[in-house]
């Protein structure tokens, strides 16, 4: 397998019309809304490394807007990286608005409505991240959308200089090195991005842990919520649920064999406690989130040998844990 693709492809666009069609077959669809009525002049260049796409744009003024209408006829779920060089602009999204000036750069999210004002001739770089390897790094992506990094200081200064050169440098990557760049480049920006909310940033040899424990705390927090699933969880951690199910893989229990084995643990230690006696099996049941009192009664015999009524007459003696 190739490591790093180093084709590329130009195009230099004078119709607005075919300018338009370029920018969506190149990101996602959009619509394109031009400023004036001069001859528009714009180029594309594209290249990739890996699953990570680099398009340089420069163009004359215009407005960019993916809509709902246009996300719901997508397919598209990826974050996109906008970082200015010459010129400035302007992303909304989240009605959050930011304006970047050369050497900045923000993400946004191309499942959610955003508009890009480019009101001066500009240069820009845009690259493309699957929202997996955004979601394996930060703990909520939304919370960073269009708000821009400085380039000037710290991480953002870092991130800044090493996107410049690398997509400067592209077409002399080799497969060998491509696979440690690609990585490199997807930890400086989300450490970057952390730097905006004093978010601590987890070693990414650790993340996989780092989410597990997360995840096994937030269950443990909201165990009496009876909306309490893997979709609840992995919003909550700002993961998606096929990343936050494999996280369980080889442990004896998936996430949701988990959230019932807790809630069973703890109907036993209630329905064992004085003050529980005063309560009723279905009280108990629903207070710990089982939304079906005899599904609860049924799982209960499955795990502990005897119903909830049989355990409660003889107390604990010779339950099997």
């Amino acid at each position: 397998m190739q490591l790093a693709d180093r084709s590329f492809t130009q195009r230099d666009c004078s119709s607005f019309s075919f300018w338009r069609d370029t920018v969506c077959e190149t990101f996602v669809e959009l619509d394109c809304r031009q400023h004036g009525s001069d001859r528009f002049k714009g180029q594309i260049q594209s290249r990739r490394l890996l699953d990570v796409s680099f398009a340089t744009v420069a163009a004359t003024p215009h407005t960019v807007v993916r809509d709902a209408q246009r996300i719901a006829r997508s397919k598209d779920d990826d974050f996109l990286l906008s970082i200015i060089h010459e010129g400035e602009m302007g992303i909304e999204q989240r009605g959050r608005m930011t304006r970047l000036r050369p050497g900045e750069f923000a993400i946004y999210d191309t499942a959610e409505p955003y508009r890009i004002v480019l009101d001066q001739p500009f240069v820009q770089s845009v690259l493309r991240f699957s929202r997996k390897e955004i979601n394996d790094r930060l703990l909520n992506p939304s919370l960073l959308t269009s708000r821009a990094v400085g380039g000037d200081r710290g991480m953002g200064a870092i991130a800044s200089a090493y996107i410049r050169q690398l997509s400067a440098q592209l077409e002399d990557v080799s497969p060998m090195s491509g696979r440690q760049l690609r990585n490199t480049l997807l930890d400086l920006v989300t450490a970057s991005l952390k730097d905006l909310t004093g978010e601590s940033v987890p070693p990414v040899r650790e993340g996989h842990h780092f989410f597990l424990n997360r995840a096994l705390r937030f269950v443990e927090d909201n165990l009496l919520d009876e909306s309490l699933s893997c979709e609840s969880v992995a919003q909550a951690l700002g993961v998606s649920s096929r990343y936050l199910r494999k996280l369980f893989e080889g442990r004896q229990h998936s996430l949701s064999e988990w959230i019932w084995h807790r809630r069973l643990e703890e109907s036993l230690k209630s329905l064992g406690e004085s003050q529980g006696a005063q309560r009723s099996i279905t009280a108990i049941a629903y207070d710990l989130g089982f939304k079906d009192p005899a599904h609860f009664s049924k799982a209960f015999k499955v795990k502990f040998g005897m119903t909830p009524r049989e355990y409660r007459l003889c107390g604990a003696t010779g339950i099997a844990h």
